[in-house]
């Protein structure tokens, strides 16, 4: 028995006819006949009766037809999801929060692309939180993020680096020469923070409502180079990663007083497979190592 034969038998089940089954399929009606025939001589049963020039199953003939039926819609759905891979080979999809790609994923992206210059990487830019979401929905192959419980227990994950977050301020706001700050000394200043679905936004007003402090928020943003052009004028701060702010000279970054180190992780899915170009970036991150 051969897919083929069992491709003929189901077009011929679906218009009753050996003579419409070859003009659907574009092939002799004796090549299907002779299919036909080969198939009830293999298991000794009649598959149609001829009743009024139409051709009708025979109860082995239904049962057949089932099978084939089930059959075929498994080897149409294997064929789409090989088709798929094929569609995604040399190319990775990676959900990663804005301040992050902004110190980590340049250096990982060039060393990458020098392994593998046929490889395609394409960044989204969004919140951690949203990453996570976007691996959840496996709208990305990979997501960067920080690390806490809920995503040690939810994804597979690769360590990629350690970071602090620091209170930022322009060079000429009047904190500029502080050693060190706490969120109780920030109780009066302008503060603006990254949207909601940053893991820092969550983090810090949490950080502020425990030491009973609502903080003055001035903006909200999504978009570092925004931050930073509020920081340029003097008169408000956010919290950034070290590695981040010391990029720019115009910016000073004031320690916490308890400082916050915070772990960035690679995630991916528990429970959908990758593609195997997916597969070999993460060998490549487990190797990688930041300036």
């Amino acid at each position: 028995m051969k897919l083929l034969q069992m491709r003929y038998f189901q077009t011929v089940c679906q218009y009753g006819s050996i003579t419409r089954a070859a003009e659907e399929l574009f092939v002799s009606q004796p090549t299907i006949s002779f299919c036909i025939k080969e198939l009830e001589d293999e298991f000794g049963i009649k598959l149609f009766h001829r009743r009024h020039n139409r051709l009708q199953l025979t109860v082995e003939g239904a049962f057949f037809h089932d099978k084939v039926s089930y059959i075929l819609q498994a080897v149409d759905t294997l064929a789409t999801q090989m088709k798929d891979m094929g569609n995604n080979h040399n190319h990775v999809k990676i959900a990663v929060p804005a301040m992050i790609s902004t110190f980590l994923f340049p250096q990982m992206f060039n060393a990458y692309k020098e392994l593998y210059p046929d490889v395609e990487l394409e960044m989204l830019e969004t919140g951690s939180l949203q990453a996570r979401k976007l691996v959840d929905a496996n709208s990305v192959d990979l997501g960067i993020t920080i690390l806490d419980n809920a995503v040690d227990d939810a994804y597979n994950l690769l360590p990629l680096v350690s970071t602090e977050l620091v209170f930022c301020v322009n060079k000429n706001h009047p904190l500029a020469n502080a050693e060190k700050i706490s969120f109780k000394e920030l109780a009066d200043e302008h503060i603006i923070l990254f949207k909601a679905d940053s893991y820092q936004n969550i983090y810090i007003k949490r950080a502020f409502s425990e030491v009973g402090v609502t903080p003055n928020i001035m903006l909200y943003s999504s978009q570092l180079f925004t931050i930073k052009k509020f920081l340029s004028y003097g008169n408000a701060g956010a919290f950034l990663y070290r590695q981040v702010a010391e990029i720019d000279k115009d910016l000073v970054c004031i320690p916490l007083d308890t400082p916050i180190m915070q772990n960035v992780v690679l995630i991916w899915s528990k429970n959908t497979s990758l593609y195997s170009d997916a597969e070999n970036f993460i060998q490549f991150a487990k190797q990688f190592k930041i300036d």
